[in-house]
C-alpha cells in the first residue's frame, strides 16, 4: 500500500505553505506569484478557503510527512474542476509525482461526483504535459501567449478528463484506496 494521504490545511501549516508557495522553483510554473506574502495574509486565506464550496485544498503527505499541496477550483453549476498541485520533495523522491494521478483525479470525479477535470498547464512544464499524455487524458488545445509573467509570454495547455473516460482507464491503485486517502 502506498502511504499517500491528504489532509485539510490548518493554521499550523500556514508558514510551511507560504514558504512553498514563494519558492522560485514552484512559482515559476504557476499563473501568479503572491503579492506581499505575509503569514497573517496566509492565515486569513486559509480561513476564507475553509468555508468555500467552490474550492477544496489539501496538504499531501507521504509517510505522514508533508510533501506537497493540492487544490481544486470547482465550478459547481457545470460539475467540473481545475486542479492545481505541486510537490516539495527531495530529488530522490521525485518518483512520488508518478503515483499521485489516480488520487488527484479520483477525488473530484468519484468522491465529489463531478463530471470533468480540466487541467490548465503553464508552458514550460514539459515533463508534466508529457506525463499527462501517457495517462489517457484528452488534449484540448493551447492558449498561445496566454500568461504574461517575468516579462515573458507563456502558453497554457488545456487537458481534460471526464468521469466516463476515467472509469474506463487503467489504474495504478484501486478506487477505494484513492478515495480513502482523503478526509471525509
Amino acid at each position: 500500500m502506498i502511504p499517500l494521504q491528504f489532509r485539510h490545511p490548518t493554521h499550523d501549516d500556514a508558514a510551511m505553505l507560504l514558504d512553498w508557495r514563494t519558492r522560485p522553483e514552484i512559482t515559476r510554473l504557476m499563473f501568479t506569484d503572491l503579492v506581499d506574502p505575509t503569514l497573517e495574509k496566509q492565515m486569513a486565506w486559509l480561513d476564507r478557503s475553509a468555508g468555500r464550496q467552490d474550492f477544496r485544498h489539501f496538504v499531501m503527505t507521504w509517510e505522514d510527512r508533508p510533501v506537497g499541496y493540492l487544490s481544486y477550483d470547482i465550478d459547481l453549476a457545470n460539475r467540473r474542476c481545475s486542479p492545481g498541485y505541486y510537490l516539495v520533495t527531495e530529488p530522490r523522491e521525485r518518483w512520488i509525482g508518478g503515483v499521485t494521478f489516480d488520487y488527484i483525479v479520483d477525488y473530484p470525479l468519484f468522491g465529489l461526483g463531478l463530471e470533468k477535470i480540466v487541467y490548465q498547464i503553464m508552458g514550460g512544464n514539459a515533463h508534466f504535459i508529457r506525463a499527462k499524455r501517457l495517462l489517457g487524458v484528452r488534449e484540448v488545445g493551447v492558449f498561445e501567449r496566454h500568461v504574461f509573467k517575468y516579462d515573458t509570454w507563456f502558453d497554457v495547455h488545456l487537458i481534460e478528463l471526464t468521469r466516463e473516460n476515467r472509469a474506463k482507464a487503467k489504474r495504478m491503485f484501486p478506487l477505494e484506496q484513492t478515495l480513502g486517502a482523503f478526509p471525509p
